[in-house]
C-alpha cells in the first residue's frame, strides 16, 4: 500500500480577505504559492526551509487554525528525491505519535494546485502560535529553572520518538515550537526522520539535517541512530544555558572540524554562565561527547540525570 491512499484532491483557487489578520490577498496581489488548502485559506507564512514553506491557514466555516507545510516543486521533479518522499515519510512517522511534546499532524497528504497551475502536495498539522527555541536562546530571557524544565520536556518527547524506534535527525533549536503563553513546547519537522522497529538493530545513513547541530558521526556520514540525536541536543542545551554554539569556528566549515576533531575540546558551559552547576556541566558535556559509546546511551538515562539536577534545585 502507497501514500496514495490518503491523497485527497481540491481545486480552484480562491481570494482571501483576511480581516483578523490583518491581510488582503488575491492571485494578483499575493505572494504565496497558494491562496488556500482545500477548505483553508492561507493567511501567512510562519517559515521556510530546504524542503518547503509553512503557512498559517483557517478554515472560516469551523473557526479552525492548522499550519500548512507545502513541499518545494524539487522534491517532485527531482525522481531520486520523490523516492525518499519526505513529506509521506512525515505522515507515516509524526501522525502515528501521540505525545504532549510531539506536534500533531492529520493522516493525510492534500494535492493542492497553486496559483501557476502546478499540482503541489501539502501536509497539514497543529498550529502553534508562538516561537521556536531560538528566540529564547537569542534573547536570554529564561531562569535556569525554565531552562530546566524546557529541557526535561523536550527530553521527554525525544525519549517518546525513541521508544517507538524513531530517530529525527535534525534535532535543533529552530525544531522546537513553543505556543505564545510559552505552557506547550513541542518537536516538529520530522521529514528526515527514519523509523525502525529497532533503530539499536538497523542502522541508517542518509545526508541531511543541519551542520551545526550535526553528530561526528553524521556529519562522516557513517551509520547513526538514536544517540546521534542526543549528541544533537546536547549542542541545543549548550546554547540555551551557555547562550553560544559549543564550537568557535569562524565559519560552518570550521565549526564542522571541530564537531569532529577530538582535539577542539569543548567549554564548560559554566564558562558563560555562572548559574550552570557543575552537575549540570556534566550531563551537558557528555551528550557532547564524540564516541557514541561514551555519550549517554539513551535519553531516558539523560531525563534522569537532568531530573535529579532540576530537584536538587527546588
Amino acid at each position: 500500500m502507497g501514500l496514495f491512499r490518503w491523497v485527497r484532491k481540491s481545486k480552484g483557487p480562491v481570494t482571501v480577505n483576511d480581516e483578523q489578520d490583518g491581510l488582503e490577498l488575491s492571485l494578483d496581489e499575493s505572494q504565496f504559492e497558494l491562496t488556500h488548502v482545500g477548505p483553508y485559506e492561507i493567511v501567512a507564512p510562519i517559515g521556510s526551509g530546504g524542503m518547503g514553506t509553512v503557512y498559517k491557514a483557517i478554515d472560516r466555516s469551523r473557526d479552525m487554525t492548522i499550519a500548512i507545510k507545502v513541499l518545494d516543486r524539487r522534491y517532485d521533479l527531482d525522481k531520486r528525491r520523490r523516492k525518499r518522499d519526505y513529506l509521506g515519510r512525515e505522515i507515516l512517522i509524526a501522525a502515528s505519535l501521540n505525545h504532549p511534546n510531539i506536534i500533531k499532524m492529520h493522516k493525510e497528504i492534500v494535492v493542492q494546485e497553486d496559483r501557476l497551475g502546478h499540482q503541489r502536495r501539502c501536509l497539514l498539522m497543529e498550529y502553534i502560535d508562538g516561537h521556536n527555541l531560538k528566540k529564547h536562546i537569542t534573547d536570554r530571557d529564561l531562569t535556569t529553572k525554565q531552562m530546566l524544565d524546557i529541557c526535561r520536556k523536550l527530553c521527554d518527547g525525544l525519549d517518546f520518538l525513541h521508544q517507538n524506534g524513531v530517530v529525527h535527525r535534525d534535532i535543533k533549536p529552530g525544531n522546537f515550537l513553543f505556543s505564545r503563553d510559552g505552557n506547550q513546547v513541542k518537536i516538529v519537522d520530522f521529514g528526515l526522520s527514519k523509523s525502525s522497529s529497532s533503530w539499536r538493530t538497523r542502522w541508517m545513513r542518509e545526508s541531511g539535517g543541519t551542520r551545526l547541530y550535526m553528530s561526528p558521526e553524521q556529519l562522516q556520514k557513517k551509520s547513526l541512530d538514536a544517540r546521534s540525536d542526543i549528541f544533537s541536543f546536547g549542542i541545543t542545551m549548550y546554547e540555551l544555558f551557555a547562550g553560544r554554539h559549543p564550537c568557535n569556528g569562524a565559519d560552518t566549515r570550521e565549526i564542522q572540524r571541530q564537531l569532529i576533531n577530538p582535539s577542539y575540546k569543548f567549554e564548560s558551559p559554566s564558562k558563560y554562565n555562572a548559574e550552570v552547576t557543575p552537575k549540570l556541566d556534566r550531563i551537558i558535556l557528555k551528550a557532547l561527547r564524540r564516541k557514541v559509546d561514551h555519550r549517554y546511551q539513551s535519553v531516558t538515562e539523560m531525563l534522569l540525570d537532568l531530573s535529579r539536577v532540576a530537584e536538587s534545585r527546588i
